[in-house]
């Protein structure tokens, strides 16, 4: 919902609704269009689908915020690609669409963002959270969440607050997971802590027996405090492998950046007991929204 809002704040912004919100209906146009760019069968590609749906729902059953204008929304798949997030951001710019809500991934994100500087057509992104994605370099791209740095910078203060001076980074080997990993050795150089050791997972390539060979070889060094930078199913596949492995009980710490809460919370309950096992004692960071009426009230919709 917080999108949409500030998606209408940027119409004003960049003067797409150039005559103000005082002026006459008659030269208002009929319908608004943006497009989002997701990949649909991911979890915040889902959950998304939904909020964005039911926000657009919200905001046209308010005649005070666009005065008799509607709003549309249409939602296309960018399969995590970056190349397919391009393909569909340029269809999007070849439409009367004003802005995208999206890209999902930091990857697609890198891809897309040149073009739309060219193009000047905004993005806004609530999943896109690489550090170096600047609204310097891409003065189009608006973040509407918090970037991987403040994320980093929490892990690397609760490091610190225990006495740990080395950790162990397991990462998406992409432009999330490296830029994700430089933020957080970052954070803890300023506290005199340091990666001991970091290991990358190739994207889309995260079989078992690899992550298998990655974990051996951890159980072997001395630091047992071990963060975890992923995505969803590569980063549930460790901690299973993990947990066979004898890695999940006594005598290791396991942090997990906000990619398992987002899992955690779309899934509620948990899939299975076996899940509930395997993630029993994982340290995981969530990003915090500030309780407000309009949170309730679209919260509430949600289960009516």
């Amino acid at each position: 919902m917080n999108v949409i809002w500030t998606f209408l704040f940027c119409l004003l912004s960049f003067g797409i609704l150039s005559n103000g919100l005082s002026a006459n209906v008659s030269s208002r146009p009929s319908v608004v269009n943006i497009g989002a760019l997701f990949t649909l069968d991911s979890t915040i590609g889902r959950v998304a689908k939904i909020a964005i749906e039911e926000a657009v729902k919200d905001v046209n059953a308010n005649s005070s915020v666009l005065h008799g204008t509607k709003l549309l929304a249409t939602i296309h798949n960018s399969n995590c690609s970056g190349f397919l997030g391009m393909v569909e951001a340029l269809r999007f710019m070849e439409t009367d669409v004003i802005a995208i809500i999206g890209p999902q991934s930091s990857v697609v994100a890198h891809s897309i963002l040149h073009v739309a500087n060219e193009l000047q057509t905004p993005f806004l992104s609530f999943a896109a959270t690489d550090p170096s994605l600047s609204s310097l370099q891409f003065p189009y791209f608006i973040r509407t969440t918090q970037s991987d740095l403040h994320q980093m910078t929490a892990i690397a203060e609760f490091v610190d607050y225990y006495g740990w001076k080395e950790v162990i980074v397991i990462f998406l080997d992409d432009d999330y997971g490296r830029n994700g990993l430089s933020a957080l050795d970052d954070a803890l150089a300023a506290r005199r802590c340091r990666v001991s050791y970091k290991e990358g997972i190739t994207p889309g390539d995260a079989s078992r027996s690899g992550i298998m060979d990655i974990l051996v070889k951890i159980a072997m060094m001395e630091s047992r405090v071990i963060v975890l930078h992923a995505y969803p199913a590569a980063g549930l596949m460790v901690f299973s492998v993990a947990q066979y492995l004898g890695m999940m009980g006594d005598g290791y710490v396991w942090i997990a950046t906000d990619w398992l809460s987002s899992v955690l919370d779309s899934s509620s309950p948990l899939r299975s007991e076996t899940m509930t096992d395997i993630l029993q004692g994982v340290i995981v960071l969530r990003q915090h929204t500030a309780d407000s009426e309009k949170k309730r009230a679209f919260s509430a919709s949600g289960t009516n």
